[in-house]
């Protein structure tokens, strides 16, 4: 019976939904006025991590509700490709998660975001196995916890590549991806776009 709740109940105020998806009409229509492009230096993203977007960020990597990805990209839809186009990105790299994670989840859920945007992308690899971020709580450790995660075989020379997260808590995956691709890459430009970022982050 719990099951049957949590499946006809808006993942952001958890009322009866009046419409197809997971977020009721009154949350979707909030959500979409908030979200337009902030950045602090090279990191773009449209939310803080709190509340409703903490909850539907939950619920479709953790909690079942894969087909958030529709609602989550008619969100983000209007400002990625206002970034795409703007800094005239060439390649689009999702983080990659470890092969253990994607088994658990059955997907990864910023690959699966992309193709419901219909936006092309390359792969790189996750080579090392690393502890969720949020049980981190020092940047020191966070940094040490994605050292040599990845793996490029791209080649990304003259080129502009936006690196696509779903959350940033510390800058620390990006960090270590961006780190990655300016190993054997001359002239990268690197931008990065995530749905949300820690309130920390933007304050550090």
């Amino acid at each position: 019976m719990r099951f049957l709740f949590f499946d006809n109940a808006c993942s952001c105020c958890h009322s009866k939904l009046d419409r197809e998806g997971y977020i009721c009409s009154k949350c979707l229509e909030k959500l979409k006025k908030e979200a337009f492009l902030k950045n602090k230096d090279e990191f773009y993203y449209l939310f803080i991590y709190e509340k409703a977007i903490r909850q539907i960020i939950s619920d479709y990597k953790l909690r079942n509700r894969k087909d958030l990805a529709r609602d989550i990209a008619f969100l983000i839809k209007k400002p990625i490709f206002q970034l795409i186009e703007r800094e005239k990105i060439d390649i689009i790299i999702p983080v990659p998660i470890s092969e253990e994670r994607e088994i658990e989840r059955g997907f990864n859920q910023i690959e699966y975001l992309l193709e419901c945007l219909d936006i092309k992308y390359k792969k790189i690899e996750r080579i090392k196995n690393t502890k969720h971020m949020y049980t981190l709580k020092d940047n020191e450790k966070r940094e040490k916890n994605v050292e040599k995660a990845f793996k490029n075989s791209l080649n990304l020379e003259n080129k502009n590549v936006l690196i696509v997260d779903d959350i940033i808590t510390s800058g620390a995956t990006i960090n270590s991806i961006s780190e990655e691709l300016r190993r054997d890459n001359e002239n990268i430009n690197i931008k990065a776009f995530s749905i949300a970022v820690a309130r920390h982050f933007i304050k550090e």
